[in-house]
């Protein structure tokens, strides 16, 4: 039997600090982005992303990730999607500023 999470529970969930954060610099990761990942839960998590190499220097982004290709145990079914910052849902928009601050107080310049 799966589980299905009420909107409530995940409304509440979100509001709780990040389980664990993970940096992907543009040095090892991707040569045109920064990218700091935010674990929301055991199977979620969203991303601030930056281009700061190439042709979209300067332009910010959300990733958001679920489901069994990203953890293999997890119930729920798999899900990605990318958004312009400009366009990240207002469900995850305080989360994804909460990274960007984490990233630029630490990682900038890095």
């Amino acid at each position: 039997m799966k589980h299905i999470q009420t909107f409530e529970a995940f409304l509440n969930e979100s509001q709780l600090g990040f389980i664990n954060t993970k940096f992907n610099s543009h040095r090892d990761h991707n040569p045109e982005c920064d990218i700091l990942e935010g674990h929301i839960n055991g199977d979620t998590f969203i991303t601030y992303g930056i281009y700061v190499n190439g042709p979209k220097i300067g332009e910010e982004f959300m990733e958001m990730y679920t489901g069994s290709n990203y953890k293999p145990d997890s119930q729920k079914k798999s899900n990605s999607r990318h958004y312009k910052g400009s366009d990240v849902p207002q469900k995850y928009l305080a989360k994804w500023q909460e990274l960007k601050a984490i990233y630029e107080n630490k990682y900038k310049n890095k």
